[in-house]
This record gives structure tokens, sequence and C-alpha cells, in this order.
């Protein structure tokens, strides 16, 4: 995927020469990536859509729609969001490389004018392509039969690691938060760990009929005179890996009302909350060794050797609740731009499915209209797999393609800011788990970590500094704490579109919030 299609060349050169700038407003959320719906145009029949990508202040965008004749075809926008919203050229290919090609570059066609993208929350928004009013946009959601069984009517352990913020969005607490099912009463809870010295707290729930929400209340009383917060009620609304809600908290008596945005580490514990082995799904990059399906990162990924910094084909994966969809967007032997779309059951390590081309669909400024079957391909087969010279390991945002009747090429999530795996990567802030060298003392803070010096990334008073350790590997990080005359030692690990177990981080080294923000919840 040659940094998909135009991106090749137009998204590189606005990243480098725009990202490092500070003159945007930053956000409350950030966009989930992956497939988003018109919503008017959701009618269960094939139609038009779009697969966003947002990195900081980047924003990518893959729009499969049609030609005023019925034929598919496919337009990218990238550009630079400033707040919630981004305006950017809307630009078409042609004579790029079709399945079973040769290796071809193709050409821009130009502009059908400016699409201007804006986002109310992580989860809505509106699109206004050229000619046609603004138009109410959602990410499209799909759930597998095996998930349903195993998380809403067995109601299986998900566990997220969660920050609560205040009304000035700045982190209040840090909170280990599970969703299930007691085994002997099928009552959903909410158990509430690590919410600073907090011995835990477990709270009654009811799942909102159809949706992956809870409203949950403690059936507790806070004991007189105890020091630790008390979670009074929770409403929580899980969107694929995201966790998102409100939560109710009475600290020294006074009760106030916290935003709450979490990520997924694991789910359906099968052995103990604590141990790797524990988990059937993974959701995080740092933990190895389980036999466990491994959560691919969705977004815009990119093959290889494809990458020439040219128009090209792109891919754009979305891997949600045990499905997977992917958009191939290619072009045909005669060199015109099209799509092919498929999806099925997420099948962890290797996942297959059939790639179907479509027509008749809805073209910009047109009437409504659904698309039927053109044409059947054949297979794409997805793997997020490793490939080393003596072992092979799960990764979230590497891993091969097959499309039809070609051979398999490594592939990888593209990375849209500079400095993915310098210091640059660690600037944000971040929940850090910290450990005292000595002793056993251990302590969860909320770090800034503003400035860069040579691999180092610091805190404004220079008190914490944090750097990748392992030239080996990475995405591991190792941050060191001087505080009250102790040394403390927390890790993180971060590379562009994967998340860790250790840390959590609150904010991209713009300002914006990495959560789902004001989603609207029962």
């Amino acid at each position: 995927m040659n940094k998909a299609m135009g991106i090749r060349s137009t998204v590189v050169a606005s990243v480098l020469a725009l990202a490092s700038s500070m003159g945007w407003a930053a956000r409350s959320f950030t966009p989930q990536a992956g497939t988003w719906a018109i919503t008017e145009e959701l009618d269960g029949k094939p139609g038009r859509g779009l697969a966003i990508d947002v990195q900081g202040n980047t924003f990518f965008m893959q729009v499969f729609g049609y030609e005023t004749n019925g034929d598919a075809t496919f337009y990218t926008a990238t550009g630079q969001m400033d707040g919630d919203t981004v305006t950017a050229p809307l630009m078409q290919y042609q004579g790029g490389r079709s399945f079973g090609s040769d290796a071809r570059d193709a050409q821009e066609l130009g502009s059908s004018g400016n699409v201007t993208v804006s986002f109310s929350n992580g989860l809505q928004g509106t699109v206004q392509f050229p000619g046609e009013p603004a138009r109410a946009i959602q990410r499209f959601e799909m759930r597998s039969e095996d998930y349903l069984s195993r998380y809403w009517e067995k109601g299986k352990t998900r566990y997220f690691q969660s920050t609560m913020l205040d009304a000035s969005q700045n982190p209040q607490w840090f909170a280990g938060i599970s969703v299930g099912k007691l085994t002997q009463d099928k009552q959903w809870k909410v158990w509430v760990s690590e919410l600073r010295d907090y011995p835990g707290q477990t709270l009654d729930c009811t799942q909102v009929t159809g949706k992956d929400e809870y409203l949950c209340t403690s059936t507790e009383t806070q004991a007189p005179y105890d020091p630790h917060p008390f979670v009074q009620s929770m409403r929580l609304r899980i969107a694929n890996v995201d966790l998102v809600g409100v939560a109710e908290v009475i600290s020294q008596g006074v009760k106030q009302t916290y935003s709450l945005n979490g990520a997924a580490v694991g789910g359906d514990d099968r052995g103990g909350i604590a141990a790797c082995p524990g988990w059937q799904d993974i959701y995080v990059g740092d933990i190895s060794g389980c036999s466990a399906k491994q959560t691919p990162s969705s977004g815009t990924w990119l093959v290889r050797d494809e990458v020439t910094f040219k128009p090209g084909r792109g891919i754009a994966i979305d891997v949600q609740n045990g499905m997977a969809l992917a958009q191939v967007f290619n072009y045909l032997p005669n060199g015109d731009a099209t799509f092919h779309m498929g999806s099925g059951e997420f099948q962890g390590r290797e996942t297959s499915f059939g790639l179907n081309r479509y027509r008749g669909g809805r073209p910009l400024g047109g009437p409504s209209a659904s698309a039927e079957l053109a044409q059947a391909v054949g297979d794409l087969t997805l793997d997020f797999v490793v490939l080393e010279p003596t072992a092979q390991s799960s990764s979230r945002i590497e891993g091969g393609i097959a499309f039809p009747d070609e051979v398999r090429k490594p592939m990888l999530r593209m990375a849209m800011e500079p400095g993915v795996l310098d210091a640059r990567s660690l600037l944000g802030q971040w929940w850090l788990r910290f450990d005292a060298e000595s002793g056993k003392q251990r302590v969860n803070e909320a770090i800034t970590l503003s400035r860069v010096e040579g691999k180092y990334t610091l805190s404004a008073d220079g008190a914490v500094r944090c750097w990748r350790s392992n030239p080996q590997f990475l995405p591991q990080g190792v941050c060191v704490w001087n505080r009250d005359g102790k040394v403390y030692r927390a890790s993180l690990f971060q590379q562009a579109g994967n998340r860790g177990s250790y840390a959590l981080q609150v904010r991209d080294r713009h300002g914006n919030l990495m959560g789902l923000g004001d989603v609207p919840l029962e």
C-alpha cells in the first residue's frame, strides 16, 4: 500500500512541515480510527462510506463512492485538524496497480473540491462533500456472534485501565475497571481497583438493552471517616477497545462527577485476571507468550515494499468485537480507480474473507442510491504476525496481506506524525505506574512529558526522565522519577497505533485528549 494512494506524497510532506506546530486548538477527544458511515445512508445495503484515521492533528480519510455512471471509485483527503474540524481537497487518482499486476504508480487526476469533516466526539460528526449539504456521520459498529455470546450473554470479564477527569479535564484518578457477570447469579458487576490507595469496590449494574452500555450503582455505604474515594455510581459505554463514561465519586465528604475515558487491556478471563494466560482477547502490545487473539490496530495500513512516496493503492482495516472489515482502494486493469470490500469473523493471527466490487451507489452530489454487487474477485488474507528467522510473534501494528492472485507481502500500520520511534513520540500526558527502586512502594501518577533533550523526554521540572532503553526493542520505554529523595521507575510501551498495559496515555503531544470525549450515554 503505497502510503495509501496519494498519501505517499501528500501526507508525508504535510506531516513533516506542519505536525510540529502547536498553533491548533486542542481537542477534548480523539476520533476512533476505522470505518465510518453516513448516518442517513445506513440501510443494510452496499453504499458509500469513509475510512478515517486521526493521529495527533493529522487527518487522513479514504472515501469509497461511485461515479455518475455507477462505477465504484475512491477519493482521499488529508490535512491538519483545526480543533474538531478539517477541510481538505478531495483527490482522485488513476493508473495504479490492479490485483495480480506488476508494480506501477498511479497519477493524480486532481481534486473534486474540498471536503469538510467536523467531529462532535470520538464516534460522531458531520461530513460535507462537494455539492452536498453537511450530513451526520458515525462510527460503524459490528460484533460477531461469538463476541455477543461471550461478553453479552455469558458476561465474561473485560478489563480496562482508565482515567477520571475533573470539570477542567485534568486527570484526577487512575482506575482499573472490570466489567462482567458473577457466575453464580449472572448479575452484571463493575469492579473498580487501583483508585489511589483504594482497596477496591464492586458496583451492581444493568445493561442497556441492545447496547454495550451499563448503569452501575454501589450497594455499599461508605464507612464514616473513610479517607479513600468512594464510587457511588457509574454510567459506562464500551465502544470497541475504548471505554467512556461518567462516575460519581465521594472524596473527603464531597461528591463530584468525573468524566471517564479508558482503554481495553484484555477480555474473557480463563484462569485469573492478573496473569497474561488468563486472557483470551488481548488489546495491548506488550503482553507476549499468550495463546490469545491479539486485536490489531484499526486504521490505515501500508504494504512495505509499495512505499515509494508516489500515489498507489491503499488498505483500511477495521477489527472490532470479533469482526474484521477491510477496504482495498486500488485500480482495474484499465487503470480506473475502484475499491473492493469484504468482512468476516476475526480469527486471530490469520483471517480470510471474500472481496467484492460494487456499482450503482450514490455519486458526489447525486441522489440517494444503494449499490449492488458487480464482481466477487476472490479472498483477501490478513495475518498479524511478524515473521523472524527463527520464530514468529503476534503484533497489533505489523503483519502480512495476500490480495487475490498475489503472494503474501509484509504490511504495517501507517504512522502519520514524525518521530514515532524517538523521544518526541513520548511527549504528552501519561498515567504511569512507578515502583520504588528500594522498598515495595508503588504509585500511579499523572505525568506530563513536555520537552526533549537528546534521547530523553522530560517533565517541565526535569524530575521525570523517560527514554527508549532497548535499541533492539524500540517500543519499550523506561521512566525514572526522583521524588522525595527516592528513585522510582516505570515502564511504558508506545508505538503509533499501539497501546500498553503498564501506562495509559491521557493526552498526545499536541494536548489532545486520547479518549472518545462527550459521547451520549443513557
